[in-house]
């Protein structure tokens, strides 16, 4: 006879892929007939911009484009003049568990970016984008539970525990009307725009994800006096995100890519006043976490008739819990000479790795920075240089990181210009479990255990490892008759000697 154990059907998102991979593209562009030739190139920057993400049988893609500037000292002439290219790219990474119908969370961060000159007319730009994926498989098992059954007997486990239960996304758009500060040089032209998305909190209303943070886009400009000059902008958004989960929803992993920017000066002659109108495309994908009381039976046996029981197993991806760690930046950047102004600093994340060191968790990351600056002698330079951000940090290899680079400030100063910033880890501690239970029980009732010559009293002692349930199943006997036999309301210290009655008839 099959004995089926199961009870409440759980759905959860299981975890199957997680990885950071690496695309380089290169491509050549040429100056446009308007603009003068070049003399020699100042800096590379701009943003990722993610189009598709699908997976197939062994293998995840996400595709998009690196917008790039580069902006260049013109042969003749004075200034600066831009050159703006796009990046076509396609990361792909190779997974045993990956299949076509997952769902796919993905972060873009361009994480380097430069570009040479073949001749005053061409260039050759490079764009290196750090992709993290991870992928989802839709599951279910059902929680099992001791039911009544004449001579058998079940061990139950409860836990909590925070699963994900749901993976959905939503885009949109949101605009800003920007004004500079007063008393800031008129813009002349942008040169540069980038942004990045801040998630600042995400609250369940219901099955819904409410979605606040900010998009903060920074542009450099060239005055009308001709001098670059950096100013930023902060535009709150805020979304709902339908999700497919129910329950006790405790928490999100909101994980934004921009999929399009638009940054543009307006003058409104009439009145004398101009903005930066910035329009920005986003995709938010929300995994969303739920609390669930999990309960399954690990054990069981039978004093009347042979038992085999059923085993299976489900892996559950657990949220321990949420950490911030800030870390602190300084740089010294060398300069030829002295510098008089930096007009522009950009920082970069490059790669990162997570790792176990000394019992605990170590973060590294390399950061890019640049800096534009104007010399002694008037004339706009640049440089670079690579410095290593690390920080211990709680947690297990499982634990989620989310890298954002502070606003760098830049001191000025004999052969080096020295930048400082402040770098902020979003931890996300989770742990991969493994549940093993029994699902159904086949007893054998035309069959009677036989008694044999065993005793029918066993007087042994408590401890090695052995609770009163362990002592009951090997000596055909039950934890309740152990208990009451022996005078107990627990589990006995150890070393207690104990009367174990057997109950096989």
């Amino acid at each position: 006879m099959n004995f089926d154990l199961k009870g409440d059907k759980l759905s959860y998102m299981r975890p199957v892929f997680r990885r950071r991979f690496v695309r380089e593209e290169t491509c050549e562009a040429i100056v446009p007939d308007a603009q003068p030739d070049i003399l020699r190139i100042l800096d590379t920057d701009g943003v990722v911009l993610m189009r598709s993400k699908d997976s197939e049988a062994g293998r995840v893609t996400v595709a998009g484009t690196a917008e790039l500037t580069v902006l260049y000292v013109p042969e003749s002439g004075t200034g600066v003049r831009k050159l703006s290219v796009s990046v076509p790219f396609s990361a792909s990474a190779d997974g045993a568990d990956i299949t076509a119908d997952q769902l796919i969370t993905a972060r873009l961060t361009l994480s380097g970016a430069d570009a040479r000159t073949v001749n005053p007319r061409k260039v050759v730009v490079r764009a290196e984008v750090t992709c993290e994926a991870e992928l989802f498989s839709a599951e279910s098992v059902y929680c099992t539970v001791s039911k009544e059954k004449d001579g058998a007997y079940f061990k139950s486990e409860k836990s909590s525990m925070t699963i994900p239960a749901a993976v959905n996304e939503k885009t949109f758009i949101f605009t800003d009307e920007a004004k500079l500060p007063a008393g800031s040089e008129e813009i002349g032209e942008i040169m540069e725009s980038v942004c990045e998305l801040c998630v600042e909190s995400a609250k369940a209303v219901g099955s819904k994800a409410v979605v606040k943070g900010n998009a903060i886009t920074r542009i450099l400009y060239c005055g009308r006096d001709g001098g670059l000059r950096t100013e930023s902008f902060t535009t709150p958004f805020s979304q709902i995100v339908d999700t497919d989960a129910t329950g006790d929803i405790e928490d999100f992993d909101v994980r934004m890519c921009l999929t399009g920017l638009y940054v543009n000066l307006n003058r409104m002659s009439e009145a004398g006043t101009e903005s930066v109108s910035v329009e920005i495309h986003a995709v938010a994908q929300c995994v969303t976490y739920k609390r669930c009381v999990l309960e399954f039976v690990t054990d069981a046996y039978s004093t009347k008739n042979p038992m085999t029981p059923a085993k299976i197993s489900c892996e559950l991806q657990r949220l321990e819990g949420r950490d911030t760690v800030s870390v602190p930046v300084t740089a010294s950047v060398p300069v030829a000479g002295r510098a008089m102004d930096a007009c522009a600093v950009s920082v970069r994340a490059g790669q990162w790795e997570l790792a176990e060191r000394d019992g605990g968790l170590e973060f590294t990351a390399v950061l890019n920075v640049s800096v534009i600056y104007r010399d002694a002698g008037g004339e706009l330079m640049s440089s670079s240089r690579r410095t290593e951000l690390r920080a211990q940090i709680k947690g297990t290899a499982d634990t989620s990181v989310e890298l954002t680079i502070g606003e760098p400030t830049a001191t000025t100063g004999e052969d080096a210009i020295e930048v400082r910033l402040t770098a902020q880890l979003a931890l996300m501690e989770l742990r991969s479990v493994s549940v093993e239970h029994i699902e159904s029980v086949d007893i054998d009732e035309e069959t009677k255990l036989d008694a044999g010559d065993g005793p029918n009293l066993t007087v042994t002692r408590s401890g090695g490892g052995r609770d009163i349930w362990d002592l009951a199943k090997a000596y055909l006997s039950t934890p309740e008759l152990i208990q009451r036999t022996n005078g107990l309301e627990g589990e006995p210290e150890e070393g207690t000697v104990l009367l174990i009655p057997r109950c096989v008839s």
